[in-house]
């Protein structure tokens, strides 16, 4: 992965994550870049990924928080980057419906359930979380959930001759 990675909020830590991304604590100076938020944050990554469109690549909501500004809600219309909604199966603060929401409210969102996680997705199953993350910001266009049903996408074996 080349291109940085913001992570809000900045004291948000995964091992796996940190070891083979480029973590960037700021978008400060990055002309492009990737953002992860989790929880709270939220509305945060949203607002800077609506504010500068050219330099937000992919966008990862993790366990985030239902959004709470109904001016922000208005807006998500003009958001044209791809984004992965990320919540574990055993979330109480974020349960999967929370997701669902997400997905219905972003032009162009991937929902992911990670299973037996709970709300700090990246304590409760880092690498699972850090594979997920890294296989959707490596190419955001090609990524195997469909936005539609949320199922997995898979080739078509080649047919026979």
């Amino acid at each position: 992965m080349s291109r940085p990675l913001v992570m809000l909020p900045p004291a948000f830590i995964c091992a796996p994550l940190m070891e083979r991304a480029q973590i960037k604590r700021s978008p400060d100076n990055l002309e492009s870049f990737d953002l992860l938020a989790h929880a709270a944050a939220a509305e945060e990554a949203l607002r800077l990924a609506l504010d500068r469109p050219n330099g937000v690549r992919a966008l990862v909501l993790a366990a985030a928080a239902p959004p709470a500004d109904p001016a922000l809600v208005t807006r998500f219309a003009a958001l044209k980057i791809p984004t992965l909604a990320l919540f574990g199966t055993r979330d109480r603060e974020a349960p999967p419906q929370t997701g669902r929401r997400w997905r219905a409210l972003l032009p162009g969102c991937h929902l992911v359930f990670l299973y037996d996680a709970g709300h700090d997705l990246a304590a409760d199953r880092p690498q699972a979380f850090a594979d997920i993350v890294l296989d959707f910001l490596s190419d955001p266009g090609a990524f195997l959930v469909n936005r539609r049903d949320g199922s997995l996408q898979r080739e078509r074996p080649p047919e026979r001759a």
